[in-house]
């Protein structure tokens, strides 16, 4: 059977009339839309939603209130250490100078010769065990981590003493971190 010569289709005719219909109602939708963007209020055209470039390490020249003679010069803290060493150079008083490294130094030497002697026995197999113990103590002779090679005091520096070391030791610190 095939379709009715000279009439036309019922079922096509209906999907035409649906057709048209679901076009009526989304240009209506879509002039809707257009007329309460055009009532809402512009947005600012300049800026774009683009993300802030990030600079390498911190700069805290903006949070300085020391003298002129250091405004010049921006420090650059790259790393945890640095940045935290910045950060200390902005407060007014640094608590880093110890007065009794003395008291500190059999703790932190034990801490250093059970992290440390796992990778010795590992680096050097042969060595005996006291031979292993005096080669960590040359180490922390040298190391950051002695209190002794940290800043320090005598216990009873005057308050003048105290000063000249804090601020020895915060030159020290600005002129690693200017660049």
């Amino acid at each position: 059977m095939g379709p009715k010569k000279g009439g036309e289709n019922s079922k096509k005719a209906a999907g035409n009339a649906r057709k048209a219909d679901a076009a009526r109602k989304k240009a209506e939708r879509d002039a809707l839309l257009a007329a309460e963007e055009a009532s809402q209020p512009s947005k600012p055209k300049g800026k774009s939603n683009q993300p802030v470039k990030k600079s390498r390490g911190l700069d805290l020249s903006q949070l300085d209130d020391q003298p002129a003679s250091r405004k010049g010069a921006a420090l650059n803290a790259s790393g945890i250490d640095n940045a935290l060493d910045a950060l200390s150079l902005t407060g007014k008083e640094s608590s880093k100078i110890d007065r009794h490294p003395e008291r500190r130094f059999k703790a932190a030497y034990a801490a250093y010769e059970a992290r440390r002697m796992p990778e010795v026995e590992q680096e050097n197999p042969g060595l005996r065990r006291q031979q292993r113990i005096e080669l960590i103590k040359k180490e922390f002779d040298k190391s950051e981590e002695n209190p002794f090679n940290q800043a320090h005091v005598s216990f009873d520096a005057s308050k003048d003493e105290i000063a000249a070391v804090r601020d020895a030791e915060r030159k020290k610190t600005e002129a690693r971190l200017t660049k």
